[in-house]
């Protein structure tokens, strides 16, 4: 990941040059906070216990004639719902880094522009990266003329993607040694996991900019692979990753705060790109299931399979036989 969106995310800031910036770390904005606390800036960096007191920094510089700046992640602004819609109407801005994208979301990220709005504050959404520099610059001015807090929302895709939305990506062949490292493991081992990432989800973002990581919904493709999994002997059990779980109700989700950890033998993460971070386990063999070669969970995996599921269950099968 090049973090070019969180670059221009930084380059906007001192061209706006607030009196301070509140920030709290939190994913998808880790990079920018991180270039918060290490570079020299032509304001003050404040670090806050929680997205309220972001909010509050905000507003308190406003009502005392100056021009705060806060970055937050989507559920933050949830948190600080109350003082939003009710203290709106200081000139402000929030730099606001959304977990949706083309391969699904947390519940209610995907609404949160539509809510924001509903507060009577301005919102931009930056439809690339190219882009977000200006709309940043634009919304502040427009907080100072229209008096009244202004929203940039940007998406992970946007602030993490080593490429521009509109783009597809370039689908690289996996080697044949990948197949020869999982044919062994399953020849090895007993039990699988099938965890669930965004992925099989086709786009569910909405008119959010993103890239999808599957080449549509395949949902349908999970119950092919585990039939294969189950053929060659080994105990199958799914998961989904708690991002997609919205999306994939009755399915178990494993993660920080689900109580549910993954201890079978293999683990297949199906479509996880940066959702892989919301996966707890315990499992010996790691494979990924991706067709977005940029995908975090390739990274961790000690078989790298970058094509749709359709394509690897294919491909599984012919070597099953």
């Amino acid at each position: 990941m090049s973090g070019l969106g969180s670059a221009e995310v930084l380059g906007a800031l001192r061209r706006v040059k607030p009196d301070a910036v509140a920030y709290l770390p939190g994913f998808p904005l880790n990079e920018v906070v991180r270039r918060l606390e290490e570079g020299d800036h032509p304001f003050e960096v404040v670090p806050v216990a929680s997205e309220f007191d972001a909010v509050g920094l905000v507003i308190g510089l406003a009502q005392s004639g100056g021009f705060g700046a806060a970055v937050l992640k989507d559920k933050g602004v949830y948190v600080a719902a109350q003082l939003l819609a009710e203290e709106g109407d200081w000139p402000g801005l929030l730099i606001v880094g959304l977990d949706a994208d083309g391969r699904g979301s947390y519940t209610c990220s995907v609404e949160l522009p539509r809510v924001v709005r509903e507060w009577k504050l301005r919102v931009e959404v930056p439809e690339s990266q190219r882009e977000i520099e200006d709309a940043v610059v634009r919304a502040a001015e427009a907080a100072r003329e229209e008096h009244r807090l202004a929203c940039v929302i940007l998406t992970e895709d946007l602030l993490l993607s080593s490429r521009p939305p509109a783009d597809v990506a370039r689908v690289e062949p996996t080697g044949e040694g990948d197949w020869d490292e999982l044919l062994r493991a399953l020849e090895f081992y007993e039990s699988a996991a099938l965890v669930l990432g965004k992925g099989i989800l086709g786009d569910v973002s909405g008119d959010l900019p993103a890239v999808t990581s599957s080449l549509g919904d395949e949902r349908g493709e999970v119950d092919r692979l585990r039939e294969a999994l189950e053929g060659a002997g080994l105990e199958v059990r799914v998961y989904c990753t708690k991002h997609a779980s919205k999306f994939l109700p009755g399915i178990p989700p494993t993660g920080v705060n689900t109580g549910n950890t993954v201890r079978e033998d293999v683990l297949f993460l199906v479509g996880a790109s940066f959702d892989a971070f919301a996966v707890r386990f315990e499992s010996d063999f790691v494979v990924s299931v991706n067709p977005d070669p940029d995908a975090y969970a390739h990274r961790i995996a000690d078989a790298r399979f970058v094509m749709t599921l359709s394509e690897f269950v294919r491909g599984l099968r012919e070597r099953l036989r």
